[in-house]
């Protein structure tokens, strides 16, 4: 079983970044895509913890090459307008698709994908924990269960490519045709 990746969480102060300061409130999708950079270093931080991760010899880049697009992809989910009462649709994600046919060819294995996966979402929270004097409340739970809903559907598609890609260990071999 895999161990629960633990998040600090500030008790007293909450941080938030100068850019986001202002008195009023952000969406939680502006606060996102003004932290991709930091979320990103946090994410490679997390992941470089974890055992279940970490064993690959891997390049920064080679970890988090897919990240930045799979957080564009979120933010423009949570910048769509969703009708009260609607579930919306996870859109398709072609980087998600090629994040799980190079981590195929880098020697991952599903669980690998679903720890990073994981991790991702912890430090999504833990970037908007981070700025709760920022976020505007009213839309703060509808957002969370976008995150989950779009990070889960990036996750399914992650695991469809990765299933149905050719691993690092296979070889291509020729096939002489009988007759």
């Amino acid at each position: 079983m895999a161990a629960p990746v633990k998040v600090p969480i500030a008790h007293n102060v909450l941080m938030v970044d100068d850019k986001l300061q202002g008195g009023g409130t952000v969406s939680v999708a502006a606060i996102l895509a003004e932290c991709k950079t930091s979320l990103i270093a946090d994410w490679l931080t997390r992941t470089r913890r974890t055992p279940q991760l970490n064993h690959l010899h891997l390049s920064d880049e080679q970890r988090t090459g897919h990240l930045p697009k799979l957080v564009d992809d979120l933010v423009k989910r949570l910048s769509i307008p969703n009708l009260p009462g609607k579930d919306s649709d996870a859109s398709p994600s072609p980087a998600a698709v090629e994040h799980g046919k190079l981590r195929r060819k880098q020697g991952y294995s599903s669980g690998m994908l679903i720890h990073e996966s994981r991790i991702l979402q912890v430090t999504i929270f833990g970037t908007l924990h981070s700025h709760l004097t920022a976020l505007d409340f009213r839309a703060l739970l509808p957002d969370v269960m976008i995150i989950a809903d779009e990070v889960d559907a990036q996750l399914t598609q992650t695991m469809e490519s990765f299933a149905h890609s050719t691993p690092k260990s296979a070889k291509p071999q020729l096939v002489i045709p009988k007759g």
